[in-house]
Order: C-alpha cells, then sequence, then structure tokens
C-alpha cells in the first residue's frame, strides 16, 4: 500500500511542473506556483504628441529623427513605413496594438493614417504598468501661490514640526 501513495505522489510531482505551463490551467493553478510572465513590448512607442508634429512633406530623415526607426519597412513597398506597438502584459490577457503607416512620394510625406494614440504621460504609465488613470500632476503655474513646506496645501493648515533638542554630554 505504501508503494502506490508513493507513485502516486511521484505522478503528481511529475505532471504538475508540465501543467503549469498550459495556458488554460492558469485559471485554476495557485499564483505560487505560476511561474513569472514579463510584460512583452515590441514595436515602436509612438505618442499623440508625436503624430501631432507629422505633417505632409517632410523628409524621410525628419521622420526618422521624430518617430524613430520604423518596425516594418517592406521591400516590396520602398514608400511605406509602419510603426507597429505591442504590449502583452504578463499577468492577465490584456493586450494593446497600435499602429501608424507613412506613406512617401519622391521621398517626402505624402499621407499618414494612425490609431488613436496615447498622450505621452499616459503612454508611460501603461509601459511601466502604472494604473493610467494616476497621470503625474503638472508643475504649478506662475499664478498658483507659492507654499512653504509648513503648510499642507488640502487644508492650507500650518504644520508644526517637532524639534528635537540636541543631546549634549
Amino acid at each position: 500500500m505504501p508503494f502506490r501513495v508513493t507513485l502516486r505522489l511521484a505522478i503528481a510531482a511529475a505532471v504538475l511542473p508540465l501543467l503549469v505551463a498550459c495556458e488554460s490551467v492558469r485559471q485554476w493553478v495557485p499564483p505560487i506556483v505560476q511561474p513569472y510572465r514579463p510584460d512583452v513590448q515590441q514595436g515602436n512607442v509612438v505618442t499623440k504628441e508625436m503624430v501631432d508634429q507629422l505633417a505632409q512633406g517632410m523628409t524621410r530623415d525628419q521622420v526618422r529623427f521624430l518617430m524613430g526607426t520604423p518596425a516594418l519597412v517592406s521591400v516590396f513597398h520602398q514608400d511605406r513605413w509602419d510603426y507597429v506597438y505591442l504590449l502583452k502584459r504578463g499577468k492577465g490577457a490584456e493586450v494593446q496594438s497600435r499602429r501608424l503607416t507613412v506613406y512617401f512620394k519622391d521621398n517626402r510625406v505624402d499621407r499618414f493614417f494612425a490609431d488613436e494614440m496615447p498622450p505621452e504621460t499616459l503612454a508611460d504609465n501603461l509601459i511601466l504598468g502604472r494604473d493610467p488613470k494616476d497621470v503625474p500632476k503638472p508643475p504649478p503655474s506662475a499664478t498658483d501661490p507659492l507654499r512653504s513646506r509648513d503648510v499642507d496645501p488640502k487644508t492650507e493648515v500650518e504644520v508644526i514640526t517637532p524639534r528635537i533638542p540636541p543631546v549634549g554630554f
């Protein structure tokens, strides 16, 4: 009888690592047993600000300086550059895909088509894995009053910091 129990445990120990690698098993296997899956980023990060600066009549060098080297340049379509971006999260099934296609005529931008691109601050947060709703606060403008460190900006109440007397011998 102890041989059967040992055999069952050995079979379970041999099969469990094989099952952990299966994608369909991820729903019911505890997270402690699952392997680490990093976020996968491929392609060019293109933001709304970059697309706004892109204009007809720009040269190939200007486009390359602004957008970076294109991810796809076809040998058969020399006058077309594709900027493709893919972000696949390690946890979950979230996949983000964006594309920008630039068409050239006589080595100048003739037209371009782009998916909806995120603003730069949102793109940074998406790449870093932060909540995209938590965008960084903009710097204070010239009209905002300057506050000292001893005033709480939310309540406008003076904060009293305790002072520790020096220890003397």
